[in-house]
């Protein structure tokens, strides 16, 4: 049987909720190759977790959104994550138990492995998809990631001429889904070695709240696009807007790269990805790569000078008028 094995990890303890987002994909995969041929298209689901333990309700979970076989490669070195063991850890259940298809989270710890074990195996990685699907390709079945080039201004769809056809996804692009079966096999794999001298050793670790706000829950966004800059107040404001209205705040890369709002504020392919009710875009042009993070949003309003705007194409409602107004008019009414 041909296999998809999903690289799981642990954030606190507990299974994450990319985990399960991939699994749900691989689930979607899974049923479309028996759509595309009917020929050897029957593919098993396999979630592998590198971890001292594992808790019975996250298998649970994981066979409900859609693996077959939950697999714990266990060893007392893996409750802390080091990337010289943890590659040794999956490389040696992997030889022992190859998959045709292996999907990794773009996470900050997955960007690490992924790799490091497709090194390992001589293969190819397409990093940071943003979708993922099969294809018929000479009668044979391909994995087809997509992913932006060229600066986040193309879509690329990209075969590997290799095995396994390996891919990162990066968290929130797909969606968990827990409507699948409730039994799968389980298998714990203990580990043959002993890997207690690591090249290299934790010290301490310090829980500290940097990188991308979370837009998982967020109901309605205004989002800041450098079409405001020649009234630079116009972010200062808008980010007040969004306090007071209990709105979220977000911005496009260009406008976090030049400095006028933070980091974690950035939405996009190299930022957060949202499926806000409501997505209020204000002086954002369009690029692919903002594109890809609030595309799934369910109302899309977008103002803009620009007729042509290319945003204008994803919009539910299209406003052409001067963003940088707009904003002023709206905050002098809140504030005054």
């Amino acid at each position: 049987m041909r296999k998809i094995a999903v690289y799981c990890e642990k954030e606190n303890n507990v299974l994450s909720e990319t985990s399960y987002e991939l699994i749900s994909k691989a689930l979607e995969l899974k049923k479309s190759a028996k759509e595309l041929t009917t020929e050897n298209n029957d593919f098993l689901i396999e979630a592998i977790v590198l971890s001292n333990s594992i808790d019975a309700n996250d298998v649970q979970k994981a066979y409900q959104a859609g693996c077959d076989r939950f697999v714990l490669v266990k060893d007392n070195n893996l409750d802390i994550f080091i990337q010289t063991v943890f590659l040794e850890a999956f490389m040696d259940y992997f030889y022992q138990n190859p998959s045709e298809i292996i999907i990794f989270p773009a996470t900050p710890k997955g960007r690490i492995l992924a790799p490091r074990i497709t090194t390992k195996l001589h293969t190819g990685l397409v990093a940071d998809c943003t979708n993922l699907e099969f294809i018929l390709k000479d009668n044979e079945l391909k994995l087809a990631p997509t992913r932006p080039t060229f600066g986040a201004e193309l879509m690329a769809t990209i075969l590997s001429k290799s095995f396994p056809q390996c891919a990162t996804i990066r968290p929130k692009v797909f969606k968990a889904k827990f409507d699948n079966q409730t039994k799968g096999d389980f298998i714990e794999h203990i580990l043959k070695y002993s890997y207690d001298e690591a090249r290299l050793k934790i010290l301490s670790s310090i829980n500290e709240k940097t990188g991308i706000s979370d837009y998982s829950d967020a109901k309605i966004i205004l989002s800041a696009g450098y079409g405001l800059a020649s009234d630079k107040s116009s972010y200062d404001k808008l980010k007040k807007i969004s306090e007071i209205t209990g709105a979220k705040f977000g911005a496009t890369r260009k406008v976090v790269d030049l400095g006028y709002v933070g980091k974690e504020y950035q939405i996009g392919q190299t930022g957060a990805y949202t499926e806000a009710d409501v997505y209020i875009a204000f002086g954002i042009s369009g690029a692919i790569q903002h594109i890809a993070g609030m595309k799934n949003c369910k109302k899309i309003i977008s103002i803009n000078s620009d007729t042509d705007a290319e945003i204008f194409k994803y919009s539910d409602y299209k406003i052409v008028a001067d963003a940088n107004e707009i904003i002023n008019q709206i905050y002098s009414k809140l504030t005054s």
